[in-house]
């Protein structure tokens, strides 16, 4: 399966880029339970998952026109199109891709093929592929909560789930997320044993966090 990926900070201009070859790069992703809880591979910013370790992106005709501005009327191109966001995006450091906050995030590096744009802090490809083990991150959202609105940097005990994303709680926050539907939760233990799993079905290997 494929689709387009989400535009990220520091992707705001481009220009094109010849290859002949692959380019390394690196992508953080955010972890999401299937319908049983177990981890699944996510897009950042799009709900897509990353079902095996190659990804190859396809344009998306139904997005809204500023998805596609300087598309005009051509409904279909191969990813990625100028004046279209369509395409895999990456950057071309490790510390533009470090997790960005509360919540349960995989980071590691990519390898670029394809035709590709060279952006401000990336690039934007036709395909990625996760080269080496995926860096994991816990942190409890109960910071983010309307009565403690600071980060907190406990060590989460429990991940809560709904149907798009994980929920870690720290013993003092047992009770955020605030106003948000919860549907189950997972020891760490029990995600940590379906993370393992994931990195089997990707070919990869993700380091827990100490």
């Amino acid at each position: 399966m494929s689709c387009p990926m989400g535009e990220d900070r520091g992707f705001a201009s481009e220009s094109a880029l010849v290859s002949p070859g692959r380019v390394v790069a690196w992508r953080r992703w955010r972890l999401c339970p299937d319908p049983s809880g177990l981890p699944l591979l996510g897009s950042a910013h799009m709900h897509h998952i990353w079902s095996s370790r190659t990804l190859q992106a396809n344009c998306d005709p139904s997005r809204t026109w500023s998805y596609r501005l300087a598309c005009g009327d051509d409904d279909s191109h191969e990813a990625p199109a100028p004046g279209c966001r369509c395409g895999i995006y990456a950057y071309s450091t490790a510390e533009w891709a470090r997790p960005m906050g509360p919540g349960v995030w995989a980071h590691g590096r990519v390898l670029m093929g394809g035709p590709m744009f060279l952006t401000d802090n990336g690039y934007r490809a036709r395909e990625a592929t996760i080269d080496g083990p995926l860096g994991l991150t816990i942190e409890c959202v109960g910071g983010d909560d309307l009565y403690s609105p600071t980060r907190c940097f406990e060590s989460p005990v429990i991940l809560k789930h709904n149907t798009k994303t994980y929920f870690p709680v720290c013993s003092k926050h047992h009770n955020a997320p605030v106003h948000v539907a919860v549907d189950g939760s997972r020891t760490i233990g029990e995600f940590l044993e379906g993370a393992a799993f994931l990195a089997f079905q990707l070919e990869t290997f993700i380091s827990t966090p100490s």
